[in-house]
């Protein structure tokens, strides 16, 4: 399976009009960067970075050296490209600061260091998180615990019925829908751990019952989790 790579372009580099499965992050050094994507020209300084979506047609053109990562589709959630695609450029601000400072000190020291992927997936994630709606955030922060459409809507200061069409616009599905396709990715996770039972699994992920905990997970994977559990680790052992 591919993995997230980096790469550091030198200047000047010109890339000709290209898109490809996987989505990048580019982050200018000193000079600006240039990017042209869906009609529109974008300059990228070094206190910015840009965000490219996959299978997204653009040209990059930099005067300086620029650091790019290479983030495969297996990485990248559904609800990760409804937040970042509304724009490709995000100042680098608040945590993602020092994260990016230590990045671009890490390859002038230590360019073939392991560590700097891991250290480009974490801003990958926190950029995400600072982007994200208020009320998604709080579902992934609490998918475990129980509360109401009402206490989403009163995050994003809606009333019940427009946050839920607003949720559906915006995310691509119902709040209920995304909570329980949330929950059934971590229950996949802890599936793979045969010492937990189908009810400690279901408790943990927020389900008072093995019944709802199974409905639920085969409403959204088409099996039971003990027929997935099977599978899984049928194939793994």
């Amino acid at each position: 399976m591919e993995n997230l790579t980096f790469r550091v372009l030198d200047p000047p580099t010109a890339l000709d009009g290209h898109s490809h499965v996987h989505a990048h992050i580019l982050l200018p050094l000193t000079e600006n960067l240039y990017v042209a994507y869906n009609g529109v020209q974008y300059y990228i300084n070094s206190q910015e970075l840009c965000f490219i979506p996959p299978h997204s047609f653009h040209h990059c053109y930099c005067l300086a050296e620029v650091i790019t990562m290479d983030i495969p589709p297996h990485m990248i959630r559904q609800s990760d490209l409804i937040t970042l695609e509304s724009r490709i450029v995000y100042p680098i601000e608040g945590n993602l600061a020092p994260l990016t400072q230590l990045i671009k000190s890490e390859i002038q020291q230590h360019p073939n260091s392991s560590s700097i992927c891991y250290l480009f997936y974490f801003l990958y994630e926190k950029l995400v998180e600072n982007n994200e709606c208020i009320s998604l955030r709080y579902i992934r922060e609490h998918f475990n615990e129980q509360f109401s459409i009402q206490t989403l809507a009163q995050l994003e200061n809606y009333n019940p019925s427009y946050y839920t069409d607003w949720f559906r616009k915006k995310i691509g599905c119902s709040p209920s829908k995304y909570l329980r396709e949330f929950r059934v990715e971590r229950a996949k996770e802890m599936l793979l751990n045969p010492r937990f039972s189908l009810l400690d699994i279901a408790v943990q992920i927020g389900y008072n019952s093995h019944s709802a905990f199974t409905r639920a997970f085969k409403q959204t994977v088409g099996c039971s989790p003990q027929e997935y559990r099977n599978h899984v680790l049928a194939n793994v052992l």
